[in-house]
C-alpha cells in the first residue's frame, strides 16, 4: 500500500492539475495564499474536467509481461538447455523492445516429469538452470535496468520426490496431513476402489494408491503431482513462507499456476455427476460435472492469505510505485474468473483472445475472423468489474504460437491488437519476432504428457512445438546455445527470423513493428484511454483508443482474406485525416503505407494482414 499522502500536498497538487488544464480557479490560490483551508470537492468539476486527469496507475497496469521459458531462452553453459546465466544475459533485448516486466516460468528443482510444474524444494534454483546465487544476480541486473521480474509460484501440488510428501507417505508428524489422504471405497464384493469417481485434468482417476501408507492421495494432474492439502493450517502457512522468501530476495510479483485446482471438497467419498454434453468423453474430466474438485469457493480464503502477504512487502517500501503483483491462471468464463478479483487478484489469466484465434477461419460456417476478435475482447470489457483492470494473451507455453494459428502473414496484426488494448499484455518469448511452431517427431517428443498419448496422439497434446530455443542469430543454434543436441531442435526459418536480422535490417520487420508498438503505448490515450469500436465486419477490426487533451488513435487491421477499401465516416471518428504510427512491415516494405505520412480516411486500402495505428489529432486542435 502506498504511504497516506499529506492533504495540505494533496489540495496542492490538485491545484496544479486544475491550472495545468487552463482552468485554475482564482479564489483557490487565493485562498491558499491567505492559509485558509480550500476544499473543491471532485463532484463539483465536469465530466470532461475529471476524464483529463491521469488515472493513478500501478506499474503493473502501465507494463508489457513478457513470458520467459527459461529452458528455452537463453544456454549460457553449452548444455542445450536455457539457465538463469543466460537470461541475465539477454536482459538488454527488453530495453530495447520497451519492455519493463519478466515473467520466468519454474526453475525450481524438480525431476522434470511435467518440466518445473513437479517442484521438488520451493526455496531453491534446479542446477539445470543454475543457483540461488545466479538468481540473485539476475534479479539485480534486472532491477538496474529497471525491469520488474515476476515467478511462477506452483502453488496447488509437489513433485512426489518433494521431502514434504515423502515424510507425509510416512505419517511422519507434523506431514501426516500435508497432502489429501483417502481410504478406499469397499463395494458390496469387499473390492476396495477409488474414494470417488473424481478424475485428473490429464485424464482417468485423480486417485493414486500408496503401497507405503496403504490409502489413496489425490493428484490434479500427473500421479506424480500430488495435491496440497489447504484445508491443514500448517500448509497454508508453508505456501505463504514460500511467497515470503521469494519476496525478500526482491521479486516484484508472482503467477499462481493452476489456481482453479488447488482445493477441493471437503468429502471426498462424494461423486461427481455426469455431465451429458456430446462432447463428454469418459476418461476425461469433463465427462463429470467439476464443482467438487475446481474453483471450490474456499480457494477465496487462500488467495486472500496470499494478498495479505504481498501487501505486507508494499507497506513496507518507501517507493509508492512498490506493489506486489498477483496474476492467476485460469481458463474460464468471466463470470468465474471474476470472483479471482474479489478474492485479492490483480488479474486473473484472460484466454479468450488465445480461443478466438483458433476460431478466426470458421464459426457455425462463416469466416469471422475480425468478428471474433472483436467479440473475445468486448467479452472481457463488458464483463469486468468496476474498477478492475484487463489482461490479454496470444500463446503461451500450453498453446501454439500465434504465427501458427493465425498464419505468418497476420502476425503484425495481432501483436498490434495485443498491444493497442486497454489492459496489460502478456507477450509469449519469440512473438515479438514471429516465431512459428516446430515440428517434433514422436521419438524426439520431450513433453511427457505428449509421450502419455503415444505415436497415434501425441500430436494432438505435445507441448514441445511451441517450446523451442528463442531464435536469437543465423548462428548455430539460432544463437541459444553451442551445445550439437539443444533440448528441442530449433525452427529451420531461424536463418532469418531472428532478433539480429530483424534488428538490422534496413526493411520494416516484426521486431520492429513489435518495438514501435511498445514504444507508442506509452501514450496516455494507449495507456488508459477509452476505447470504442468505430466500424467491425468479417475482415476489417477497428477501434478507437482516446483520452482527454492527448491525441487519439485509430487502429485499423484487416484479418480477413481479400483485399479491403473501408471509409471511415466523419461520424465515426470525427477527422479527415490520420498519421501513421505504426505499420505493419508487409504493407510498410510494399510500399503502401509509411510511417508518419498522412493518410485520408476515406477509401483506405488495405491487404489482408494489413494495420495501421493512425494518430488523430484532438478535435478543434
Amino acid at each position: 500500500m502506498a504511504p497516506e499522502k499529506d492533504p495540505d500536498e494533496l489540495k496542492k497538487g490538485f491545484c496544479w492539475k486544475l491550472c495545468q488544464s487552463r482552468l485554475c480557479l482564482v479564489l483557490v490560490f487565493l485562498g491558499m495564499a491567505a492559509g485558509i483551508a480550500v476544499s473543491v470537492p471532485m463532484v463539483l468539476l465536469s465530466k470532461s474536467l475529471r476524464e483529463r486527469f491521469a488515472p493513478d496507475m500501478k506499474w503493473w497496469q502501465k507494463t508489457i509481461v513478457y513470458q520467459i521459458y527459461p529452458r528455452s531462452f537463453q544456454d549460457s553453459d553449452d548444455d542445450g538447455v536455457g539457465d538463469l546465466r543466460g537470461i541475465t544475459s539477454r536482459l538488454d533485448h527488453f530495453q530495447y523492445l520497451n519492455v519493463k516486466t519478466i515473467w520466468l516460468s519454474p526453475f525450481y528443482p524438480s525431476p522434470m516429469r511435467d518440466f518445473g510444474y513437479d517442484v521438488s524444494n520451493y526455496v531453491d534454483v534446479d542446477p539445470k538452470f543454475g543457483n540461488l546465487s545466479d538468481f540473485d544476480d539476475m534479479l539485480k541486473t534486472a532491477h538496474g535496468k529497471d525491469l520488474r521480474v515476476v515467478i511462477d509460484f506452483v502453488a496447488g501440488h509437489t513433485s512426489s520426490d518433494h521431502p514434504w510428501f515423502q515424510l507425509s507417505q510416512n505419517r511422519t508428524s507434523p506431514y501426516e496431513d500435508y497432502y489429501i489422504w483417502a481410504n478406499g471405497t469397499t463395494l458390496p464384493n469387499r473390492t476396495i476402489v477409488e474414494p470417488s469417481n473424481w478424475m485428473s485434468v490429464f485424464g482417468n482417476s485423480s486417485w493414486q494408491w500408496s503401497d507405503e501408507r496403504r490409502q489413496y492421495y489425490y493428484h490434479a494432474f500427473l500421479a506424480k503431482q500430488p495435491t496440497l492439502n489447504y484445508r491443514n493450517p500448517t500448509v497454508v502457512e508453508e505456501m505463504k513462507n514460500v511467497i515470503r522468501f521469494w519476496m525478500d530476495r526482491g521479486v516484484d510479483g508472482i503467477r499462481v499456476d493452476a489456481i482453479p485446482y488447488i482445493m477441493v471438497s471437503e468429502d471426498y467419498y462424494q461423486d461427481q455427476a455426469r455431465n451429458y454434453t456430446a462432447t463428454a468423453v469418459w476418461t476425461k474430466p469433463a465427462y463429470y460435472i467439476t464443482n467438487l474438485t475446481k474453483n471450490v469457493p474456499d480457494i477465496g480464503d487462500i488467495v486472500k492469505g496470499w494478498r495479505e502477504v504481498l501487501d505486507s512487502y508494499e507497506d513496507s517500501d518507501d517507493d509508492d510505485d512498490k506493489s506486489r503483483f498477483m496474476i492467476v491462471e485460469l481458463y474460464d468464463t468471466p463470470e468465474v474468473r471474476n470472483r479471482y478479483f474479489e478474492y485479492g487478484a490483480d488479474m486473473p489469466f484472460n484466454f479468450d483472445l488465445v480461443t478466438a484465434l483458433d476460431n478466426h477461419y470458421q464459426v457455425h460456417g462463416n469466416f469471422c475472423a475480425a468478428i471474433c476478435i472483436r467479440d473475445a475482447i468486448n467479452n472481457v470489457y463488458d464483463n469486468l468489474p468496476k474498477g478492475k483492470w484487463a489482461n490479454f494473451v496470444l500463446s503461451n507455453h500450453d498453446n501454439r504460437r500465434a504465427a501458427s494459428r493465425m498464419g505468418e502473414l497476420y502476425v503484425d496484426a495481432v501483436n498490434m491488437v495485443l498491444l493497442t488494448l486497454r489492459g496489460t499484455p502478456t507477450t509469449y518469448y519469440g512473438e515479438e519476432i514471429g516465431m512459428e511452431d516446430i515440428f517434433v517427431s514422436y521419438q524426439d517428443t520431450q513433453d511427457p504428457f505428449g509421450k502419455k498419448y503415444g505415436p497415434a496422439r501425441y500430436q494432438e497434446k505435445s507441448r514441445d512445438p511451441e517450446r523451442s530455443p528463442m531464435q536469437w542469430d543465423d548462428n548455430k543454434n539460432a544463437g541459444f546455445t553451442n551445445s550439437s543436441h539443444p533440448w528441442l531442435a530449433v525452427h529451420p526459418n531461424y536463418t532469418h527470423v531472428n532478433v539480429e536480422w530483424e534488428k538490422n535490417s534496413t526493411n520494416t520487420t516484426t521486431l520492429k513493428v513489435y518495438r514501435d508498438l511498445a514504444i507508442l503505448r506509452e501514450e496516455p490515450s494507449l495507456q488508459y484511454g477509452l476505447l470504442k469500436f468505430t466500424d467491425v465486419n468479417p475482415d476489417i477490426l477497428s477501434y478507437l483508443r482516446s483520452a482527454e487533451e492527448h491525441p487519439h488513435f485509430l487502429v485499423v487491421i484487416n484479418f480477413g482474406q481479400v483485399p479491403v477499401t473501408h471509409d471511415f465516416p466523419g461520424a465515426l471518428v470525427n477527422r479527415g485525416q490520420g498519421r501513421v504510427k505504426v505499420v505493419t512491415s508487409q504493407a510498410a516494405n510494399e510500399g503502401r503505407f509509411a510511417k508518419d505520412s498522412s493518410v485520408p480516411l476515406t477509401q483506405i486500402k488495405l491487404q489482408p494482414g494489413d494495420g495501421l495505428v493512425l494518430e488523430l489529432a484532438e478535435s478543434g486542435k
